[in-house]
């Protein structure tokens, strides 16, 4: 005869996890957004909270092409709280998941930036730069593009020399 201690037990069934409404989600996102537009400085606990709200928004409702926007604004959020792989993040997820996302050359535009200025990155952000140029060649970052990558890795003053020379300030 064998003890109960040697039957196998069925595991407990894993709880089960809500799926917010759509138009519940949409509600706090929108009530959210104003709050945090409306104050004078950025409050980083409420911009950690409308990060989270924009992600729940995506990995329920990625379908929803509303979802560019936000991840959009998630990436916009995150860089400014200070977290420059969490914005890349968000930026490459726009990016390459919503293709024909009104700003996707502002997305590849905030990447190379974020590995230029925040990160030290200058090859990557390099190979960002470019892609905007030849992804995107008709807009006006496809020209900032190209002063950027000018411009990298020098200083303040180096920049500030050639600035100078370039438009003719005399000394």
């Amino acid at each position: 005869k064998q003890s109960d201690d040697s039957i196998a037990k069925v595991p407990e069934p894993i709880a089960k996890i809500e799926v917010p409404a759509k138009e519940d989600l949409f509600k706090k996102i929108t009530e959210l957004e104003k709050e945090l537009y409306a104050a004078q400085e950025l409050n980083e606990e409420k911009a950690k909270k409308m990060i989270s709200l924009y992600e729940v928004y995506y990995q329920n409702y990625f379908r929803d092409y509303g979802c560019a926007d936000y991840l959009f604004k998630a990436g916009e959020l995150a860089e400014n709280i200070n977290q420059p792989y969490r914005a890349i993040g968000f930026y490459t997820k726009c990016y390459e998941e919503y293709p024909a996302y009104k700003l996707n050359d502002l997305c590849l535009f905030r990447m190379a930036n974020l590995y230029d200025f925040k990160l030290n990155n200058y090859i990557k952000a390099k190979a960002l730069y470019m892609e905007v140029k030849v992804k995107f060649p008709k807009s006006d970052l496809a020209r900032d593009a190209d002063a950027a990558i000018k411009m990298m890795g020098k200083s303040d003053k180096e920049m500030i020399k050639e600035f100078e020379k370039k438009n003719g300030v005399k000394k």
